[in-house]
């Protein structure tokens, strides 16, 4: 993963919205009335829909693939699951989709840096 300031701050930002796309996507189609379980499929089915064209077609020229593609694939799968399983309207939609889009970064630099071990500092 990158470590530079401007891919973290992207990363952020790119997963907070497509976590809250899918969210209100998902909350304006199904929006809790459907049950939890069938609501959480169709919402990650949704999400990953969302998910991919906006990695792939407008975010990885700034951020790159590999870097994008996969922590927004899970962002969008949770906001979606989020917006399927219960009725979010509002501001609601916006604390679910960016808290979402941050613990999914966070989650994922956390992952990596455990499975990576120490690194040493290069100037």
């Amino acid at each position: 993963m990158e470590k530079r300031l401007y891919f973290v701050i992207g990363d952020f930002i790119a997963n907070a919205f497509v976590a809250t796309l899918a969210v209100a996507l998902t909350a304006w189609l199904i929006g809790g009335s459907w049950g939890m379980l069938p609501g959480m499929i169709v919402g990650m089915v949704v999400g990953m829909i969302i998910a991919i064209p906006l990695s792939v077609g407008l975010l990885f020229p700034l951020l790159g693939v590999m870097e994008i593609l996969a922590p927004c694939m899970f962002s969008g799968m949770l906001g979606g699951m989020w917006g399927g399983m219960w009725p979010l309207a509002g501001a609601a939609i916006w604390q679910w989709g960016i808290g979402t889009g941050i613990a999914v970064v966070v989650l994922i630099y956390a992952l990596n840096a455990g499975m990576s071990g120490p690194q040493k500092i290069r100037n």
